[in-house]
C-alpha cells in the first residue's frame, strides 16, 4: 500500500513523464499487478480531476495510446506485403497526440542540473519536441522477433499555439520540424524491463565518468572525455515495450559489408567485406563449423586454432579501416570520427565486463555514422548469462579483427588502452556507489535477471513475482562477481575446459589460484584484452556471434 501511494503521487507530480514508466504496471499480464497499476492511475487522475483537468484527462486517455502501441507491437505482416504493414494511425476526440511527451530520453530524463530547484517543472527539459502523428507506414524489421519500426511526425512544443493560429489554408505538414523514431516490439522469451534498468544504470556511470575519467601526468595531452551512448526503454507489460530509435546508426556487421579495400584489384577476393560479413554465406560457415568440431567433438583446441587462423581469419582481413576513411573525408574529421569510435568501444568494454554482458554478436552494436560512437543495444543477457547458453561466450567484450582493424595501426594498444584503463580506474574508484545502484536492481522481486530468451527453462519466478531462495542466492553471487571484478579479479571463467578438455589436477589448481589474484587497473585490462583477443576463445564462440567479423 506504500508504494502505491507513492507511485500515485509520483503520477500526480510529474503526469507526462511518470505515465511512460508507469505503463508496463498498468498493462501487465500478471492480474494482481495490472490491478494495482490501474488503481494507480484512476487514483491519479481523480486527484487531477479537481485543479487540472488536462492533466488528469490526459492520464484517462494514455490508456488507449499504450493499447494502440502494444497492438502495433503485436500485430504480424500481411503475406506477400514486403517488409511494411500499414496501420490506422491513434486518434482521439478528446486529446490530441501532441498532448503527450514522446517517450524519448531527453524528454523522461531528470536534469542533473535541476536538482537544486524546487520547483518541478524545473527537473526536465521544457523545449521537447512533441508527436502530431504517427504515420501510417510501419516497417518491420527483418530479426527474428519481428519488431516494428514506427515514424511519428513531429512539431514544436509550441504546436499547440500554432494550430489556433494557423489558416485555414495552411496545410498540416507545414508545422512540422522532423521525425521521431520508435522501435515497438515483443520478447518472447525475454524481458524489456532488464534494458530499462541497465540504461538506468548506465546513465549513473555517465555522470561518474563525466567527473572522473580525466587522466594526468605523462597522458594529459591526450584526454578525452569518455561516455555511453543511452536510449530511452519504455515498458509496457512485461515483455513489451517501445525504444527510441538511435538515429544514423548502422550495425558493425553492415559497415564491414560496405568497407572495401581500394587498392586491391575488383576481382581480387579480399577487395570486398560482403562475404566476409554474410552469414548466408554457408562456405564460411562450415568452415568455423570445422574449426569447432575439432575442439568440441575431438578435444584439440590447438588443430581448431590452426584451422581457425587458416580458414577464417588469414584469407579474410579486416576492412573496416577503411569504411572509416571513405565515410570521413575530411582529415579531421575522420580523426576525430576514429577517436570516438575507439575510445567509446573501450567505455563499453569496461561496463560490459562488469556488469557481465554477453550476446555481443555484430548486429549489438551499432556506430553512429556521423561521429562514429559505438553503441550498444539488447541488454537481455547481463550478469553472465552468456555463460549459461549453449555456446558459452566466453570473452569479456567483443574486440575481434575489424574492431582492431579500426582503431589504427595501434590497435588495442595505445588509445584503447588508455580509455580503457580510465573506464576501469573510474569504476573501480566508484566500486560503492556502483554495487549500492546494482544491488536493488538485483534484488527487485518483480525482474527474473536469470531468465533469458535462449534457455529453454521457463521462468522460475512465482506469479506475484516473489524471489525464491535460489533466486536470492543468485542475486548474492551475481553481485559478489560484480565485486571481485570491481577490485581488480579477473573472474570470467571458461565452463568450456572442464567439459571438453582433459587437463591434469595441478593444472585445474593453478589455473583456480590464477583467478583469485587481485590485479592493478593496468594488469586487468591487459588481462581483459589478451583474453577478448584469444584466438582459443573466438573459436568456442556460437557462429552467429561471427568471431571472425
Amino acid at each position: 500500500m506504500v508504494v502505491k501511494s507513492i507511485l500515485q503521487r509520483l503520477l500526480v507530480k510529474f503526469p507526462q513523464q511518470a505515465m511512460w514508466t508507469l505503463a508496463w504496471l498498468e498493462g501487465s499480464k500478471i492480474s494482481d499487478r495490472r490491478k494495482i497499476g490501474i488503481e494507480i492511475f484512476m487514483g491519479a487522475q481523480k486527484s487531477l480531476s479537481k485543479n487540472h483537468r488536462a492533466s488528469s484527462k490526459l492520464i484517462e486517455v494514455s490508456t488507449n495510446l499504450f493499447d494502440f502501441l502494444r497492438k502495433t507491437a503485436t500485430c504480424d505482416a500481411a503475406p506477400g506485403r514486403g517488409n511494411q504493414i500499414r496501420i490506422k494511425p491513434w486518434h482521439h476526440p478528446e486529446v490530441d497526440l501532441s498532448e503527450f511527451l514522446p517517450p524519448i530520453q531527453a524528454a523522461l530524463a531528470v536534469s542533473p542540473t535541476s536538482t537544486d530547484h524546487l520547483n518541478a517543472k524545473d527537473h526536465f527539459a521544457r523545449t521537447i519536441p512533441r508527436m502530431r502523428v504517427f504515420s501510417e507506414r510501419v516497417r518491420v524489421m527483418a530479426s527474428k522477433a519481428k519488431p516494428k519500426r514506427m515514424k511519428a511526425y513531429a512539431v514544436s512544443s509550441t504546436y499547440r499555439t500554432t494550430l489556433r493560429q494557423r489558416t485555414p489554408q495552411a496545410q498540416t505538414g507545414d508545422v512540422d520540424i522532423g521525425e521521431l523514431h520508435f522501435l515497438v516490439k515483443q520478447e518472447a522469451k525475454g524481458d524489456l524491463r532488464k534494458d530499462a534498468r541497465v540504461q538506468d544504470l548506465n546513465n549513473v556511470i555517465n555522470r561518474l565518468m563525466c567527473s572522473n575519467n580525466w587522466e594526468s601526468g605523462a597522458s594529459s595531452r591526450r584526454r578525452r572525455r569518455l561516455h555511453l551512448r543511452t536510449f530511452a526503454v519504455t515498458c509496457l507489460s512485461e515483455d513489451i515495450g517501445i525504444l527510441e530509435w538511435v538515429p544514423d546508426t548502422d550495425s558493425l556487421r553492415n559497415l564491414v559489408m560496405k568497407s572495401y579495400n581500394p587498392q586491391t584489384s575488383e576481382s581480387c577476393p579480399r577487395r570486398r567485406g560482403n562475404r566476409l560479413a554474410n552469414f548466408s554465406d554457408a562456405n564460411l560457415r562450415s568452415y568455423y563449423e570445422m574449426c569447432q568440431n575439432k575442439f568440441f567433438k575431438e578435444g584439440n583446441l590447438s588443430r581448431a586454432v590452426t584451422m581457425f587462423e587458416d580458414h577464417c581469419l588469414r584469407p579474410f582481413p579486416p576492412l573496416l579501416w577503411w569504411w572509416f576513411q571513405q565515410t570521413f573525408h575530411d582529415p579531421h574529421a575522420w580523426y576525430e570520427a576514429r577517436n570516438r569510435f575507439t575510445l567509446s568501444s573501450a567505455a563499453w568494454s569496461a561496463v560490459g565486463h562488469v556488469i557481465g554482458l554477453g550476446d555481443r554478436h555484430s548486429e549489438n552494436i551499432l556506430v553512429d555514422t556521423t561521429s562514429g560512437d559505438c553503441v550498444h543495444v539488447d541488454f537481455d543477457c547481463i550478469f553472465d548469462k552468456g555463460l549459461n547458453l549453449p555456446r558459452p561466450e566466453v570473452v569479456p567484450f567483443r574486440l575481434t579483427a575489424n574492431m582492431l582493424d579500426a582503431f589504427g595501426p595501434s590497435g588495442a594498444l595505445g588509445m584503447y588502452t588508455e580509455g580503457l584503463q580510465t573506464a576501469m580506474r573510474t569504476l573501480r574508484d566508484n566500486r560503492d556507489t556502483l554495487l549500492s545502484v546494482l544491488e536493488p536492481f538485483l534484488k527487485d522481486p518483480v525482474i527474473d535477471w536469470k531468465r533469458h530468451r535462449n534457455q529453454q527453462k521457463p521462468s522460475s519466478s512465482e506469479p506475484g513475482g516473489v524471489h525464491t531462495e535460489k533466486q536470492t542466492l543468485e542475486a548474492k553471487r551475481s553481485i559478489q562477481v560484480i565485486d571481485e571484478r570491481l577490485q581488480g579479479i579477473y573472474n570470467l571463467r571458461n565452463p568450456n575446459l572442464k567439459k571438453y578438455r582433459r587437463r591434469d589436477h595441478a593444472t585445474d589448481q593453478d589455473d583456480e589460484y590464477d583467478h583469485l589474484i587481485p590485479l592493478p587497473v593496468e594488469g586487468q585490462v591487459q588481462r581483459m584484452i589478451s583474453e577478448a583477443t584469444s584466438t582459443e576463445n573466438l573459436v568456442q564462440l556460437y557462429v552467429g556471434w561471427m568471431p571472425w567479423v
